[in-house]
């Protein structure tokens, strides 16, 4: 890394370290203490011709209003799939979702994925409100979690499985850059500086590769808090309409959630 690299990461410690995060400090090390382990990442099959139907046969089948938003949405030219996309992401001005494919089954997964987040913003009223911006990844891992039941009668095993293991590859890596984050923003508000000799090489790569502006570790615990609460509601079929979803996980008792998570009943 080059010293301007690490003298701007350095200013943004600063700056992240001011950061209020969305949950205490000793539940994110419960959640890292879960995902930190060597997971490793498996590949897609390529099975699948038309990812984009079975995901509008999936929402049609869950719910008509859905499926009508997206329509309407593709229709509009408002949702543009394509594998040139440089990243999936929502342009909330324009009201476009922008998804990006990747020439392998696990496609059905990210449009679904990203088809939730389009659905939440054209939905009245949303099903994730603005306020609650650190809850916005639990209604798309709930639709992916939806979708793994409705594959299952169609036997797409070895997409679910890799699925499964890839969510908790990429939390892994998530979690790493976290608490590597965490460990650099203590260091500075223990002493007040960070030291030449406190810069790793290795730990500032982990963070600097999501290129996120700032609340890094806020951002990246929406990943692993979506994942884990997900399986919640679907696991206890807590809610009966998806109006509910917030509301639901504002009431759990996040230290219950993960002794229960972490014991095993929820990981794949």
């Amino acid at each position: 890394m080059k010293d301007s690299e690490t003298k701007e990461f350095v200013k943004k410690v600063k700056v992240e370290s001011a950061y209020r995060k969305f949950i205490k400090k000793d539940i994110i090390y419960k959640i890292i203490n879960i995902y930190d382990k060597n997971f490793n990442k498996q590949s897609y099959p390529n099975k699948i011709d038309d990812p984009l139907k079975i995901a509008l046969d999936f929402y049609k089948n869950y719910n008509i209003n859905y499926y009508n938003i997206i329509i309407n949405g593709l229709r509009n030219k408002r949702i543009v799939i394509s594998k040139e996309n440089g990243k999936s992401f929502v342009d909330k001005e324009n009201n476009k979702s922008f998804i990006r494919i990747y020439d392998n089954d696990a496609d059905v997964y990210v449009i679904v994925h990203e088809l939730a987040h389009f659905i939440d913003g054209n939905s009245n009223p949303k099903i994730v409100p603005n306020q609650y911006w650190f809850l916005s990844e639990v209604f798309s891992f709930y639709m992916e979690k939806k979708l793994e039941l409705y594959l299952k009668n169609e036997k797409y095993s070895d997409l679910i499985s890799a699925r499964i293991n890839n969510r908790m590859y990429y939390e892994s890596k998530m979690v790493e850059a976290i608490k590597n984050e965490l460990w650099y923003e203590d260091l500075y508000r223990k002493n007040g500086v960070i030291k030449k000799e406190d810069i790793y090489i290795k730990k500032i790569k982990t963070i600097i590769k999501y290129d996120i502006e700032c609340n890094i570790v806020n951002y990246l615990l929406m990943y692993p808090v979506a994942n884990i609460l997900s399986d919640k509601l679907i696991k206890d079929a807590i809610i009966t309409n998806d109006n509910e979803l917030v509301k639901e996980c504002l009431n759990m008792n996040l230290y219950d959630v993960l002794e229960d998570y972490q014991q095993g009943a929820m990981i794949k």
